[in-house]
């Protein structure tokens, strides 16, 4: 992930003119490749990696009833909300609980690698650990919690991409391009009425910066913040939902776990401590299972914040080789230097104006997150549990064992 985004930058360019001329043909081949694809994981250095899954292959039988909203979801992708798959409260039985207790062992003997792969980017490491930890490879119950999340992080970088490699350096070397064509025109007829040619071209070179600056700004401000906040909306909405659950599956676990032996008898000790070990292991994973699910989504937006940096890095620098090509194309014409010393002001003034307002691309998508709403790790008051029921069975023994010494 991390070595593919530096590659997508560098590679922004050549990959932007390649679309030009294959684009009639991407529709076909996408069609064609949707069927012939499955999820897939892998297991490397102790931890599992996500196969890279389409939005068609992950939801693809879930959301007819949701489909893309106007023409913004056509020049960015948009994901309708995922459908929950975790339990209810009422539908947690001892059987449920049971396999629970299986995963819980699973973690709690699992293999931290001390000795990790060499990835240049840490992330994808602690992501590898992750996705172990939750058993990814063997398919639980939060399997589809990480495709989820890492289907989103892809789409809002693949967004994010579009505006700042592709769309804001397009528009600005387009605009450019055609002011460079029309300015003999506009200079010739002096429409503003000023005596200078520098005066004349600066305002001509300064009007195409503003118009660029300004289509710039709808783009992003439309297409992309509509779409990208619907996408962060329709995950705030995943996430809630589940954490909820989990929270309150934790919270029947707990109360079970500690209640269990008023409906056992003595004759019955094998079942009574066979159940209570699997309520008790039961609520204990929900809450690492939280904790681990917290860490994997911030795990995914470190990303796409960092990306998102890059990409805003890499646009300015795709902006600056597109703009100099219009700079050194103006040395071939028989005109005086104050055409090129206005274009070198209007593509100043266009990279402050544009490349400002993208600098808010990360706080703006964010900004939409409600994680006060999240049943958070540090809200479910594990220790309080454990400390309760390790404390009401020490007082249970306690007492009985002196009444049975008075008696």
């Amino acid at each position: 992930m991390g070595m593919e985004i530096i590659g997508k930058i560098l590679t922004a360019p050549l990959r932007t003119i390649m679309r030009i001329f294959r684009g009639g043909a991407k529709a076909g081949v996408k069609n064609s490749a949707r069927s012939g694809n499955a999820a897939k994981t892998t297991m490397q250095g102790g931890g599992s990696v996500v196969a890279k899954l389409s939005a068609d292959e992950l939801l693809d039988d879930e959301y007819r009833e949701e489909p893309p909203r106007g023409f913004e979801s056509i020049i960015f992708r948009q994901l309708p909300r995922p459908r929950l798959v975790e339990k209810t409260a009422a539908e947690l039985t001892l059987e449920q609980a049971r396999e629970y207790a299986v995963q819980a062992k699973r973690f709690y003997e699992f293999p931290f690698p001390l000795f990790p792969r060499g990835d240049f980017f840490y992330e994808e490491i602690e992501e590898d650990y992750l996705a172990g930890a939750l058993g990814v490879s063997d398919k639980s119950i939060d399997a589809r919690f990480v495709e989820v999340v890492t289907l989103f992080r892809r789409i809002l970088n693949q967004n994010t991409r579009r505006l700042m490699l592709y769309w804001t350096p397009l528009i600005g070397a387009a605009t450019f391009a055609a002011t460079y064509f029309a300015e003999p025109v506009l200079a010739s007829q002096n429409f503003f009425g000023l005596s200078s040619a520098l005066g004349n071209n600066a305002v001509i070179y300064g009007g195409a910066a503003v118009f660029a600056a300004a289509i710039a700004f709808l783009i992003y401000s439309w297409p992309y913040k509509v779409v990208q906040q619907r996408n962060l909306m329709n995950l705030d909405n995943y996430v809630t939902s589940k954490f909820a659950r989990i929270n309150n599956n934790f919270q029947v676990a707990k109360r079970r776990a500690l209640n269990v032996e008023r409906a056992k008898r003595m004759s019955e000790r094998d079942e009574l401590r066979e159940e209570a070990s699997a309520w008790t292991l039961g609520y204990h994973w929900f809450a690492v299972r939280l904790f681990l699910c917290e860490t994997m989504l911030r795990n995914k937006f470190y990303q796409v914040r960092r990306n998102t940096t890059l990409y805003w890095v890499g646009g300015m620098l795709g902006s600056l080789i597109l703009f100099g090509a219009i700079f050194f194309a103006t040395e071939f014409r028989n005109s005086a230097n104050s055409a090129i010393i206005a274009l070198t002001g209007g593509i100043a003034l266009y990279s402050i104006i544009a490349w400002s307002v993208m600098r808010r691309a990360t706080g703006m998508m964010f900004g939409v997150l409600e994680t006060n709403e999240w049943s958070r790790f540090h809200r479910i008051n594990l220790d309080t549990t454990i400390g309760d029921h390790v404390g009401e069975d020490k007082l249970q023994i306690v007492t009985f064992r002196d009444r049975n010494r008075f008696e």
